[in-house]
């Protein structure tokens, strides 16, 4: 493990082992361990990449079945856990100290587990960990970073050693004031402000005394030089970059999508009052300049992201209301759209760590007052976490909602019963069915005396809670509830309304469970007639109908008829869900089944 202070360069030297090995093998994986979420989240999405089943991991097996497929793994592998500062978190069901956490020793040749922390402890780690300790560099090589980035203008190699001593030999540090100087000496000196430091002896003088850079004020002297930057970019007619980099430090510690830096949302608080869009451009390309933030895209979102030092100097949470707001809009935007549309996933997935994060903010007078502001934000994330099969983590976000909204809202509050029923959808999927039976059941009550028995809200409960009924194996009683809707449905909303069709769906899962395999078959390809004419080929919903319809054909003994629709879906799910999603690994299992049946292996 590579451990060390905040900006000695732990995370970048990660990178590049895995950049390197990256040459060897395209089995690197990379994941965040800040915090819980994150962590939890990328190691099992590994599992499920590496094909551990659903069930295994709803049972809690993650671990085990993880670190199983690692090692059995023929060709090299690279897992880097980067920034593991709270140790606790890798401890899952077990210890990471005695090596049965989530993180695992491995001495196999073929696999190399890296993990970058600031905890240096033995003791967490336990003894078989190898702990490579990084240290701040050393005047000459600091000189040479100051060199490269300033240039010789700003001074000689032992002006910057000198300086590069000040600086403690931080990395973080050197590039910040080496990206200030090299900004500073792009000008003439006839152009440059009185009391802008332009060389490296002038920017050592400028600093506090007190020898050594201090460790253990890193922090706090970092922000001395990232404050002189902040000054030297608001001289240069960049207004806005203060309260923009303090706006951007309040959201969590992961990149920050650049629709949470809308100027039309900005431009309503009185820090950005008649700031344009393109001066919100210029002030994020100018903290890219002198190295504040870094802007990237990934998966087709650009992002904004901040040194974690960077954010923790300069968080202000007297801008929380602001960051409440931008949360909000950009949740309900035409750019973020239907949490369930999968060509929305990577944004929702660069938003959701700030969604959750913003749950902690606090007004400091009413705790529900921004609280009630970002919930919608947070209730969208989860059902976007959801739909991309991390049940986990969006049960996990249901749940605290749940909580605060009764006690912001009170228990029957349609904001309350709304995620309360979302978050027994996932309880039903995780199998925790006696939970799950009975909040459907207690809403449906609240239901049918302010709403009425065939409000639609009502119906879709009452569906729900027939799914629940038909896990239990009670398929009589789900029959009776879902022929019921189906008759209301058809009469109210007509035919081919979505709900409708979500009940015939429904109906025809437990016609198949109880042996009535013709109607569930003609229901299923009556539904396939509709949605081809109304949904794309290869929509989430019509490919759940093409896999059951697919199923009932494998009963039929039609398992050639069956093979061929179910190795369709598989196809279309890896590439529109991707291979390791709950319902792609679902259809796997299910062709393996049917060419089981056909005598393949």
């Amino acid at each position: 493990m590579l451990q060390g202070l905040g900006g000695v360069g732990k995370t970048s030297v990660a990178v590049s082992v895995a950049h390197r090995l990256q040459r060897e093998t395209d089995q690197v994986w990379w994941i965040g361990a800040q915090d819980a979420s994150r962590c939890t989240g990328g190691l099992t999405a590994l599992a499920r990449q590496l094909g551990v089943p659903d069930e295994e991991i709803a049972v809690g097996r993650l671990a085990d079945q993880l670190w199983r497929r690692l090692s059995a793994l023929a060709d090299p592998w690279l897992l880097v856990v980067d920034n593991a500062d709270d140790a606790r978190l890798l401890d899952g069901p077990g210890r990471l100290a005695l090596g049965t956490g989530l993180v695992r020793p491995h001495r196999s040749p073929r696999g190399l587990v890296l993990v970058t922390s600031r905890d240096g402890q033995p003791g967490t780690w336990g003894d078989h960990a190898v702990l490579h300790r990084l240290t701040p560099l050393g005047d000459g090589h600091g000189a040479d970073v100051l060199l490269d980035l300033a240039g010789p203008s700003a001074g000689s190699r032992e002006e910057a050693a000198e300086l590069a001593r000040r600086l403690g030999g931080l990395p973080l540090a050197l590039h910040t004031v080496g990206r200030y100087l090299a900004a500073v000496g792009q000008r003439p000196a006839r152009f440059r402000d009185a009391g802008e430091t332009a060389t490296f002896a002038e920017f050592r003088a400028s600093l506090a005394d007190g020898g050594a850079f201090p460790h253990a004020g890193t922090a706090t002297a970092l922000a001395g030089i990232w404050r002189m930057s902040l000054d030297l970019l608001t001289e240069r007619g960049h207004r806005c970059v203060r309260p923009l980099l303090e706006v951007l430090a309040n959201f969590a510690d992961a990149p920050v999508p650049l629709i949470l830096a809308d100027p039309a949302v900005l431009g309503e608080d009185e820090a950005f009052e008649g700031v344009s869009g393109a001066e919100i451009w210029a002030a994020l390309q100018a903290l890219a300049g002198l190295g504040l933030v870094d802007l990237a895209a990934a998966n087709g979102v650009e992002t904004v992201a901040l040194h974690p030092l960077v954010r923790d100097a300069h968080g202000s949470p007297g801008r929380y209301a602001l960051n409440a707001r931008l949360l909000d809009e950009a949740a309900e935007s035409d750019e973020t759209g239907v949490p369930e549309d999968v060509e929305r996933w990577p944004l929702w997935s660069a938003l959701t760590p700030h969604t959750v994060h913003a749950l902690t903010f606090e007004s400091g007078s009413d705790d529900n007052e921004l609280f009630l502001v970002t919930w919608t934000a947070a209730m969208l994330a989860a059902r976007s976490l959801y739909a991309q099969g991390q049940l986990s983590q969006a049960g996990k976000v249901l749940e605290e909602l749940v909580s605060r909204l009764g006690g912001a809202l009170g228990e029957d509050h349609p904001n309350t019963i709304l995620c309360r029923h979302n978050l027994a959808r996932i309880l039903d999927d995780q199998g925790d069915y006696d939970q799950a039976r009975t909040i459907f059941e207690d809403i449906l009550a609240t239901q049918r005396d302010t709403l009425g028995e065939h409000h639609q809200n009502t119906l879709i409960t009452r569906n729900n809670l027939a799914l629940v009924l038909h896990s239990q194996g009670d398929y009589d009683q789900a029959r009776t509830i879902f022929e019921d809707i189906l008759t209301t449905q058809r009469d109210t909303l007509g035919e081919h309304h979505q709900n409708t069709l979500v009940t015939q769906h429904n109906l025809a899962l437990v016609l198949d469970d109880q042996g009535h395999l013709d109607q569930a078959r003609t229901i299923y390809e009556d539904i396939l007639d509709i949605e081809h004419n109304t949904l794309a080929e290869n929509a989430p919903s019509t490919l759940i109908t093409r896999n059951n319809l697919a199923v009932v054909l494998h009963s039929q003994g039609h398992h050639d008829l069956a093979a061929a629709e179910m190795a369709a879906v598989l196809s279309a799910r890896r590439r529109v869900l991707g291979p390791e999603h709950p319902y792609t690994l679902s259809t796997q299992r299910w062709l393996d089944t049917i060419n089981a049946a056909r005598g393949e292996p």
